[in-house]
């Protein structure tokens, strides 16, 4: 087989009889077009919708069904370009024309020009006939909608002056919750210019601009049907965006459970074995100052008044609480039990083990479940049996994911092998069926017989594209333990020859068809394999040395012995790798830039922490928790003796030590602060870097023009460094100008040194 490329079209031209029938046409030896990925095909694919991070969506669990069952709908989107949009639709499929094929009704399309989600938390209400959920037309807040299978009536239920976050409905609808976003508000004010302004937890981003952004912050409300009036919630402690946080409201009304940060924290949660939980407990924090540490409250709707529901951390799942029909009692998932026990061997069990466990309201009695991280599905009120999915491995396709049941008989629970009476509760998986190299398409398999019909094929245009194969592999990290990460060759790969790398970092997904990365900032891994260039994805958050000394250079010794394992492997050329870094990876890439003894030939940092001194300034009146988890890894705080250890640790303090041209892609005004001090001190020591500034995006990029600019910027940066080429698009003249200069800097600097 002989390919070459053309203009951005892989020409394959097919020689071997037995591969003719690959042939788009006629007979053996014709020619067969495939044209290479970009950054748009990527933006155009319609994906399933479901989650905060818009790359990794669901396989599994994506589909809402009726309480009949009768109907199922979910949600896909994709990027529009021409209109900077998202596209969103609302499909519902009637579960009796399985297993036939059968056509989905699109029952609501709303485009989205915000950061927002078009259409998100979709559930259905009790009458089997009408869907709720979120949804953001164009620019506008997001608000609850309700539509009927029907007739297709589309009600508006809110008009909250700011978007809604989460909702909950009670089984009679006649209750309804919502979280929303605090108004922002203007800091500067006759008032202010007058007698000044007497700082708190203002960021210097919104001092500067004069507003404060408080779409951190969420504020709870309930509405009655009866009622126009719209009552506020308030919690003890802070409920905002960072907790992952649904509103699970009992289906009778009365009652809601959130998760709020907790205020204080006992001295003795420091004995469970969880690393987060000691590490905050260890370093400690200011009086009424968030902790980064959850715990359940419980509202009573009508009176307004909040406790405590349980003495004891909570996790940051989202799918961990499920109400009893009857509204008397509750599951909590994967949870913490309050270190209360007089018996040594209770005790320890409670500091090493999460629990499922049934807390009744009446006193708030705590029954012991199991001790499984399991996750809730249903109750069923017929047979008091509840439906839990296990535990499933990330290295386990999303068809291996097994139900575990257990039922209530008195007062103890016992699990059984299936429901009783032989009904199940969710009785078809709709599953995104992919791997690595196979796009999703959407499938229904028969939970007994695994039958499985397929649905909707969510992209047939990538039938005429190449994409370049991608492989898992695994090899050891400085600390002797795996590391797995996704190889993309080019489409035209040829063994034995040796390619540029990009490594990109912030995680790997296997099973999962992947274009770009798993998250949409400054990632292109099928543009970057399609111009030649070898990309490997890799999954790099090590829990175990998460907020340690240890953390960074246990990733940057996973880098490193990645290139060196792929040079032995004879396919990377290690003159020419390149390193992407995204959040917290940022900081991995930063410090391997300024402690690693490999050469990188090119950089990008998009939006992150980094462990330096600018940012740990910067936050600690927002959000101190970020500052203490900066002393936690540098190994001291900046200031007396602990300064030494940041000259030693701290990548900000060693801009000297950088030798790679690096591109920073700031997202937003408090990122462009955060990122300053790496840009102004590269630039003050005549070291190449180049700044790209997107004043309205998001942590991750949603909108398509923003993912243009990082995703075809990415693209751009590494092809320039790492193969000597350049987009020859006119209105991409400035930027290469730019970079030239940066070049001649580079060269220039190099020989010096």
């Amino acid at each position: 087989m002989l390919c070459y490329r053309q203009l951005g079209v892989l020409i394959v031209a097919t020689l071997t009889p037995a591969l003719g029938s690959q042939c788009r046409g006629q007979d053996k030896g014709i020619v067969i077009e495939k044209r290479l990925v970009t950054v748009a095909d990527a933006i155009r694919m319609t994906r399933v919708a479901g989650t905060e991070y818009p790359a990794v969506r669901p396989k599994i669990g994506f589909a809402v069904f009726a309480p009949d069952q009768k109907q199922f709908a979910i949600v896909l989107s994709k990027g529009n370009i021409e209109e900077n949009a998202n596209d969103y639709s609302l499909l519902v499929f009637r579960t009796a024309d399985l297993p036939a094929h059968p056509t989905p009704r699109v029952l609501v399309s709303f485009r989205s020009s915000s950061n927002r989600p078009g259409i998100s938390t979709v559930s259905w209400a009790g009458d089997s006939d009408t869907i709720l959920f979120l949804g953001a037309r164009e620019s506008g807040a997001t608000q609850l909608y309700s539509v009927r299978c029907s007739s297709g009536e589309l009600r508006k239920l809110t008009n909250h002056p700011t978007s809604l976050v989460s909702y909950g409905v009670s089984e009679d609808g006649s209750v309804m919750v919502f979280a929303a976003e605090s108004p922002d508000h203007t800091i500067i004010n006759q008032t202010i210019l007058r007698n000044g302004l007497d700082i708190q937890k203002e960021s210097v981003a919104e001092l500067i601009s004069g507003r404060a952004i408080n779409n951190r912050d969420h504020e709870l409300f309930v509405k009655r049907r009866r009622s126009v009036r719209v009552q506020r919630l308030r919690t003890r402690g802070e409920f905002n965006g960072f907790t992952n946080n649904p509103l699970c409201l009992s289906p009778n009304g009365r009652f809601l459970v959130v998760k709020t940060d907790a205020m204080e924290v006992p001295s003795n949660w420091e004995e469970y074995q969880d690393v987060g939980i000691q590490g905050v407990v260890r370093t400690g924090h200011r009086k009424g100052e968030i902790t980064g540490i959850l715990r359940y409250e419980l509202l009573d709707t009508r009176t307004g008044q909040s406790e405590t529901l349980l003495d004891a951390p909570a996790t940051f799942s989202s799918a961990d609480v499920l109400w009893s029909p009857d509204s008397k009692s509750l599951l909590l998932c994967k949870t913490f039990l309050p270190l209360d026990s007089d018996d040594p061997v209770e005790l320890q069990s409670r500091r090493a083990n999460k629990f499922v466990i049934e807390i009744e309201l009446s006193n708030l009695a705590i029954i012991k479940v199991t001790n499984e991280e399991l996750n809730p599905v249903c109750w069923n009120s017929k047979t008091n049996v509840v439906q839990f999915f296990g535990p499933q491995k990330p290295s386990q396709p999303p068809s291996a994911r097994q139900s575990v049941y257990f039922q209530k008989t008195e007062k103890e629970w016992h699990r059984v092998r299936d429901a009783v009476n032989g009904v199940l509760d969710w009785p078809i998986d709709i599953l995104a069926e992919q791997d690595l190299n196979m796009p999703p398409r959407i499938i229904a398999a028969d939970s007994r017989t695994r039958r499985e019909t397929t649905l909707l094929d969510l992209n047939p245009q990538f039938a005429e594209l190449a994409f370049g194969k991608v492989e898992e592999i695994a090899w050891k990290d400085g600390t002797g333990k795996s590391v797995s990460g996704g190889l993309y060759l080019p489409p035209d790969y040829v063994p034995g020859k040796r390619y540029p790398l990009v490594i990109q970092t912030h995680g790997f997904e296997p099973h999962t068809f992947v274009i770009d990365g798993t998250h949409m900032t400054a990632t292109a891994a099928q543009p970057l394999a399609g111009k030649g260039i070898a990309v490997l994805q890799i999954r790099d958050i090590f829990y175990e040395s998460l907020v340690t000394p240890q953390e960074a250079d246990r990733v940057m010794s996973a880098y490193e012995n990645a290139v060196e394992y792929l040079d032995q492997k004879g396919v990377v050329d290690t003159n020419r790798v390149g390193i992407s870094g995204f959040s917290r990876t940022c900081y991995y890439v930063k410090y391997t830039l300024t402690h690693s003894k490999k050469h990188f030939g090119a950089a990008i940092v998009a939006d992150g922490f980094d462990g330096g001194y600018f940012q740990y300034l910067m936050s600690y009146n927002v959000d101190p928790s970020t500052s203490l988890e900066s002393d936690r890894i540098i190994g001291g705080s900046p200031f007396g003796p602990g300064l030494s250890l940041w000259f030693k640790n701290s990548p900000g303090f060693l801009l000297d030590k950088v030798q790679t041209p690096l591109q920073i892609q700031a997202l937003g005004p408090n990122s462009i602060l955060a990122e300053w001090q790496w840009f102004e001190g590269l630039k003050r020591l005549g070291k190449p870097v180049d700044m790209v500034y997107l004043p309205t995006a998001s942590h991750v990029l949603v909108k398509p023009w923003d993912r243009l600019v990082s995703q075809e910027g990415t693209l751009d940066w590494f092809c320039f460094w790492l193969k000597g080429e350049e987009n020859p698009n006119r209105e991409k003249a400035e930027q290469y100008a730019r970079w030239r200069k940066l070049r001649i800097q580079y060269e220039k600097s190099s020989r010096l040194d």
